[in-house]
């Protein structure tokens, strides 16, 4: 059943190759009606595993895949783009908060400056965040998007520490890490795409970061929770 599932999630990927081709729809509204789908489909293999395994339902990964769902939906409806990304963006927002509920009732925190920073790699990685968001910001960004483009970037920056600090296992752990990066290597993608240069087949690479990251983070919790399960009914 499982890798049924995977055939249909993943056969978005040449759903968003073709699309590729259809140059008269904004390319935003391409990305809301594949966010759309994405979500709905992890939402239908959620509660098909939660069913198979007899998992509680986590209600903040349920609330992530509606707010993305939604804010998919609105973008089919307006034709500014402007109004398209400040609603992609305060979707990704709800949907990014949503993910960090997720990872902190699991027992994650937010540790120290100090704490965070005696990890090269989260260095390494912290860096290179902030030296392409500042870049990102003052080159590309709209100046009526700034302020919810920053908070939504820092709000970025917290779940990949928090992914980082996961107190799971290390399949788990390497699932959420690798989800988390992921997405944010398909935000700062779309962004490029949408404010700077649409490169080719920049809907397919999206599509294939995106589809792994919402995938990965969700297996995650999946995997997470039904571990939870087995251990205490032992």
């Amino acid at each position: 059943m499982k890798k049924l599932w995977l055939l249909v999630y993943f056969s978005v990927v040449p759903v968003a190759i073709w699309g590729d081709c259809y140059d008269e729809i904004i390319f935003l509204k391409k990305i809301g009606g594949l966010e759309v789908l994405v979500n709905l489909l992890l939402l239908f293999y959620y509660l098909d595993y939660k069913k198979l395994k007899f998992i509680q339902i986590d209600w903040y990964l349920i609330e992530a895949l509606l707010f993305t769902i939604a804010a998919g939906l609105l973008i089919l409806e307006f034709k500014d783009i402007e109004i398209l990304m400040l609603i992609n963006t305060i979707g990704f927002y709800l949907t990014q908060f949503m993910f960090i509920s997720v990872f902190r009732s699991e027992g994650s925190i937010l540790p120290a400056v100090s704490v965070v920073f005696k990890e090269w790699k989260m260095i390494m990685m912290s860096i290179l965040f902030i030296v392409g968001f500042v870049f990102v910001l003052i080159k590309f960004i709209p100046n009526s998007l700034l302020v919810i483009s920053f908070v939504y970037s820092t709000q970025m920056m917290i779940l990949f520490w928090m992914a980082y600090f996961r107190p799971v296992s290390f399949r788990v752990f390497v699932m959420g890490f690798l989800g988390t990066f992921f997405l944010i290597v398909a935000n700062l993608w779309l962004t490029i795409n949408l404010l700077f240069h649409q490169f080719f087949c920049a809907l397919g690479v999206w599509a294939i970061l995106y589809g792994c990251s919402q995938f990965l983070i969700v297996e995650s919790v999946l995997v997470k929770r039904n571990k939870t399960i087995y251990f205490n009914q032992l």
